[in-house]
């Protein structure tokens, strides 16, 4: 078949994030740190959004080294002000806010449920569903006011998709999400943005050594194993998908959950 009479365009929407600007939270370590950088060398200028400004010293010299500009923004999420004085820093800066990857979060303690108190259930609720929800309100309004909308992606965990064994809290936290999430990309998604769920699961972070280390019977001598990839993920294998689910080749992904886990929600 010739070009001229190919049904769709064969040529891919382009990857490339050239004069785009995304805003990441946790973005010191982990799949924050790697989203980063992944918009970073797809071409964006990113804000470092972390709650420990100063652990993001490392990836703000590696951007720079990358010839993109990068800003880096000390910022509790739990709070509403300092995430919308967050967003207005960087909108100050670039004069946009087209992508924003909310990955900070906690990871609450590996315990049955009637062992998980008041206080863990707060710092768990608190950082990975009210700091996801401030951090969405405040970028969908800048959103709401520039032309082309923008997309957000939101960390959630496979934890988010079945039940926790380990930690109820947690589970449920990530489920809040995942909902709060496909009910945002509903409401806005005609208003021109799209709002995506990624939920890893068994990814080589800090975090994810602490849940190791947790543990009640001591870590296990080859957790990835367990797994039917057969490994852990890493960290860059997420930030892949959350960039694609940014880019204009995921422009019909509206309330999308991608699942990106080793295989461990497929069992």
């Amino acid at each position: 078949m010739s070009a001229a009479a190919a049904p769709f365009d064969a040529v891919l929407p382009s990857m490339d994030f050239t004069g785009q600007v995304a805003f990441v939270t946790g973005a010191a370590s982990g799949i924050g740190r790697a989203t980063a950088l992944a918009f970073a060398a797809a071409g964006a200028d990113v804000a470092l959004v972390d709650r420990d400004g100063p652990a993001c010293t490392p990836v703000h010299a590696q951007i720079r080294a990358m010839g993109r500009d990068a800003l880096v923004l000390a910022c509790d999420v739990t709070q509403a002000g300092p995430v919308r004085d967050a967003v207005a820093a960087t909108v100050a800066r670039w004069g946009r806010l087209d992508c924003a990857a909310n990955a900070a979060g906690v990871e609450g303690a590996t315990r049955p449920l009637l062992e998980e108190d008041d206080a863990l259930y707060d710092r768990t609720m608190d950082v990975n569903v009210r700091g996801v929800w401030h951090c969405m309100r405040a970028q969908m309004t800048q959103m709401l006011h520039q032309p082309g909308g923008g997309s957000i992606v939101n960390v959630a965990s496979g934890a988010g998709l079945v039940g926790s064994a380990r930690s109820a809290v947690y589970g449920a936290s990530k489920h809040a999400v995942v909902g709060l999430s496909r009910s945002a990309a509903l409401q806005y998604a005609r208003q021109g943005i799209r709002v995506n769920v990624v939920c890893p699961s068994g990814v080589q972070t800090p975090m994810a050594e602490r849940i190791i280390a947790s543990f009640p019977d001591g870590p296990p001598s080859a957790a990835g194993a367990r797994y039917p990839l057969g490994r852990y993920s890493t960290p860059q294998e997420i930030a892949s998908g959350i960039v694609w689910l940014s880019s204009p080749g995921a422009a019909s992904a509206i309330g999308s959950v991608l699942a990106i886990d080793a295989g461990f929600t497929a069992a």
